[in-house]
Order: structure tokens, then C-alpha cells, then sequence
């Protein structure tokens, strides 16, 4: 039997900088899973995995198809970990928008410096741009 597996596994990164701290995102293509890091500290931080819980084009809403997000290590109930869901949930959502075939979970490694809330929407759509630009789905 011949393996039809894609290989290599796609791999995209990006180094910029955002409100002056130097961001890196790096993102892979595995045939189980998309892992995307983002970090502030160079370091995968905390890692959480989201799951759709409907097929996109079953979604009320394409755009927004419900997830479900669980930490696998870093703080569940830290100070960012809102946030960092938030990320998680928005890069699946996104990722089913582009692609409505796409199924691989998400693995999010997560590490960002704490940014004033005046900033942090700006903040927030300089990284879902960056992750959009180099996607690998």
C-alpha cells in the first residue's frame, strides 16, 4: 500500500515587531493537527488545543463555528488565559472560514507579554493577521 501522506509537513514563520515587542509566529501543518506557536518570550508558553464542534458548513454562522478549547499545560486560569483562548478560538474559527473543509484541530503555544487594554485589540489583529498571512491550510 503506498502512503499518500504529504511530507514534509508545511512549516511558515514570521518574526515582526508589535507595539515594540518582538513577536514570532510559527505555525506547521501536520496531517492531525495545525500547530501554531506565537510568542513574546521565545518560549512555547501555554499550549491549548481547540476543536470544532460542528463542520463548518453545518454552522449557523460559517464564520463562527462553535469550538471547544482545553489546556494542555500553562495556567487554565491565569491572568491571560482568557485571552489566550480567545486566540485558540478565533484561529479555528478563522482557519474553517478560509478552508470549510479544513478538520484539524488547532495547538496553540501561547506566550505573550501583558499589554495595555487600549492595546490590545491593535495587538490582537496584528497576530491573527501575521498567522493568516502565513497559513499552512
Amino acid at each position: 500500500m503506498q502512503d499518500t501522506t504529504p511530507f514534509p509537513i508545511q512549516n511558515r514563520q514570521a518574526g515582526f515587531a508589535i507595539d515594540g515587542q518582538h513577536t514570532e509566529v510559527f505555525i506547521s501543518g501536520f496531517l492531525d493537527k495545525i500547530f501554531v506557536i506565537v510568542t513574546q518570550y521565545g518560549k512555547i508558553g501555554s499550549l491549548i488545543q481547540t476543536t470544532l464542534d460542528v463542520a463548518p458548513h453545518q454552522a449557523a454562522n460559517p464564520n463562527a463555528v462553535p469550538t471547544t478549547s482545553h489546556f494542555l499545560s500553562g495556567e487554565s486560569n491565569g491572568a491571560q488565559s482568557d485571552l489566550y483562548v480567545l486566540y485558540a478560538t478565533s484561529i479555528s474559527q478563522a482557519i474553517a472560514a478560509m478552508n470549510p473543509n479544513e478538520k484539524r484541530p488547532v495547538l496553540l503555544g501561547i506566550a505573550l507579554k501583558t499589554v495595555e487594554d487600549n492595546k490590545r485589540k491593535d495587538v490582537f489583529h496584528a497576530i491573527m493577521d501575521k498567522i493568516m498571512d502565513n497559513r499552512v491550510w
